[in-house]
Parts: C-alpha cells; sequence; structure tokens
C-alpha cells in the first residue's frame, strides 16, 4: 500500500510540474531564461530550434543549456541570438510589380544615416550615405567600426531583401534613419581556415508540455504522417495586441528555385502599390510549406515555418479578395512572429 501511495504522490508531482511550467511559459517574456545548468530531454523543443535556425543561418546556433556547459577552455565567441531581430533579417521581400523600375529622384538627395542591427543586439550608427553608395561600400564602412573583421562575412538585409554588393543603396529605397540588418556568419577561405568563429545561442529552452506531448504523439503513431508542433513565439501581452490581426505563413527557403518573394512578385503584375518594396507571406500552410527550410535532426529530416500575424490595414491580398494566395505587407514591422512551425516529414514512428 506504502509503494501504491507513493507512486501516486510522484505521479500526481509530475503532472503539476508539467501543466505548472506550461503556464509560466504562457506567461513568461519572451525570450525567458532558461533553468541553469538543466539537461535538456531528449525531445526537448530546444534542440530542435537550435537545429533549425542554425540550418537557415548557415551559422552555429546553440541551445542556452550548451552555451552553459560549454567547456572552460574554450576560446569560441558566443553572443545571445536576438529571436525578433533574426525574424526580420530572415524575411523574404522584394520589388513589388508596380515599382520595379529605380527611382531617380533620389540622386540629389541629402546625405543621410541609417542604423545597423545585428543578430545578437548590437547596434552601430552609419552617417554621411547618398543613394550613390553601393553595398560593398556600406560594408566597408561597417568595417571601420569594428563589430566585424572583414566585408565576406557580412550578410546585410533591409525589408526583407538582402543586399547585393554591386547594387547601389538607391535600388532599395534605403533613406534616413532606416535599420539594415546584418547577419554576421562564419565562412572557410580558400586554406579551410574559418574566419568569425560567431557562435550565437539561444536564451531560451522554448520548453514547454505542448511541444514535449506533440513529440511523444508523433513517436507513437506509426502509421499517420506527422502533424506541424507549433512553439508559441508571442507574450500572452503580445497576442492580445495583435489578435485581431489574421494569420499567415511565411518560409524562408525556395520551391523550383524561387523564394515566396519571387513568386509573389509575378503574381503581383498589374496590380498598383504605394510602396515600392513588400513582405510576402501566404494564408496557405500548404503553399507556405513548398517554400519550407529543410534540416536535420536525430537522422530525421524536418520542415520548419513561420506564422505570423499580419497587419491588416496595409495589407493587399493577390489576388483580391479571400482567395489571395500571396499576401503583401509593406514593411517588416506590419509582420509579427507568432509561432515557429515544426513538421517532421514522412511518417512518425
Amino acid at each position: 500500500m506504502s509503494i501504491c501511495s507513493s507512486f501516486l504522490g510522484l505521479y500526481i508531482f509530475i503532472e503539476i510540474k508539467t501543466w505548472s511550467q506550461y503556464r509560466e511559459y504562457e506567461k513568461t517574456p519572451f525570450p525567458f531564461p532558461s533553468t541553469p545548468y538543466q539537461p535538456p530531454s531528449s525531445y526537448n523543443s530546444s534542440d530542435i530550434i537550435a537545429s533549425a535556425l542554425t540550418s537557415i543561418t548557415n551559422s552555429p546556433i546553440i541551445t542556452y543549456y550548451e552555451y552553459l556547459s560549454r567547456k572552460d577552455n574554450d576560446k569560441g565567441i558566443y553572443e545571445e541570438l536576438k529571436f525578433q531581430t533574426f525574424y526580420k533579417a530572415y524575411l523574404s521581400g522584394g520589388i513589388i510589380s508596380s515599382h520595379n523600375k529605380h527611382h531617380d529622384d533620389n540622386k540629389n538627395v541629402s546625405p543621410f544615416n541609417v542604423y545597423i542591427e545585428s543578430l545578437t543586439g548590437t547596434k552601430l550608427l552609419i552617417q554621411n550615405l547618398n543613394s550613390d553608395i553601393t553595398v560593398q561600400e556600406l560594408k566597408e564602412r561597417i568595417l571601420e567600426n569594428g563589430i566585424v573583421n572583414d566585408t565576406t562575412s557580412q550578410r546585410l538585409v533591409f525589408n526583407g531583401q538582402r543586399l547585393i554588393n554591386s547594387n547601389e543603396l538607391r535600388n532599395y529605397n534605403i533613406s534616413h534613419n532606416n535599420i539594415i540588418y546584418l547577419d554576421i556568419r562564419s565562412y572557410y577561405d580558400d586554406e579551410g581556415s574559418n574566419h568569425n568563429n560567431i557562435i550565437k545561442y539561444l536564451n531560451s529552452d522554448f520548453s514547454n508540455s505542448d511541444s514535449i506531448l506533440q513529440f511523444s504523439k508523433m513517436k507513437n503513431h506509426k502509421n499517420y504522417k506527422c502533424d506541424w508542433m507549433r512553439i508559441l513565439l508571442s507574450t500572452t501581452k503580445e497576442i492580445k495586441l495583435i489578435k485581431s490581426w489574421p494569420n499567415s505563413f511565411h518560409g524562408t527557403s525556395t520551391r523550383n528555385a524561387k523564394r515566396i518573394a519571387d513568386d509573389g512578385f509575378i503574381h503581383s503584375k498589374g496590380y498598383k502599390f504605394n510602396f515600392g518594396h513588400g513582405i510576402f507571406t501566404t494564408p496557405d500552410i500548404n503553399l507556405a510549406a513548398s517554400y519550407a527550410h529543410t534540416f536535420i535532426f536525430n537522422g530525421s529530416k524536418y520542415l520548419v515555418l513561420f506564422q505570423n500575424r499580419v497587419n491588416p490595414k496595409s495589407l493587399i491580398k493577390i489576388p483580391r479578395g479571400k482567395g489571395g494566395k500571396y499576401w503583401v505587407s509593406p514593411s517588416v514591422d506590419d509582420v509579427k512572429p507568432y509561432a515557429l512551425l515544426i513538421k517532421k516529414i514522412g511518417y512518425c514512428g
């Protein structure tokens, strides 16, 4: 009898602890600190998220536990990943059809300043620029400020578009006080030496009972295709603020060598917009899945998508009406991250 009572008490304790963690996850601002020195479970959501983001950025991203567990003689450079900045840097945007010609009226505009923001939160002001300056020249100005060792490792993004070295700033309608996002990436030279070995870490374990439960469910159903696992990224307060905004989905990879922004541009021909660049998302999760990034985790292949809330006041649907497959928003600030969606490819077993 005493053994049964002890077992029952332990079971109730585990259930209460799991539920408490879930409630805490809902109420705690994102990102929240991990519990120090607590080893993750074999299916902890932080592990799979780190793997997904590593694949998207092509740079190492580790969990908070891995960061705390590094060796004393480890000489690597570790910086905390700011997820909101990462999200804005990897949204897919592009030129809008009716504004596909570059404007020459910016040619003689007075000098302007821009802000550079890295994925780890470093902010930098670059002054006295003009629209004739190339992206390569901008990278050299960033180099002068000492936050990066060269121009090769710099990936610059403005309003969902990756900046090409040979292009001028006018090509992207960059103007005064705009924010340009910087991802400093590791690369290998011709001699095999690794440059800018910066390792980003998540200061959140993203663990909650929902994600662990769904992993368990996937393992127990051998004859069913896996479903999407959703990990909330917004706080309860943020969700209330954007609750009335419609849901959309976004994939960061390509379909037939085209991004969602490239295909959205093709479908936007014939439409008129009052902005030159836009962020493309879709309300169709199956369409978004065709642009989903794939990655390997524990020997299995997965897809990763972002679920967003988009500002309805600035949203344009293509084609018009309820059947619009491609949604266009004028700015990264009109698209808010809501959840990360991860799905195992094939059957779960």
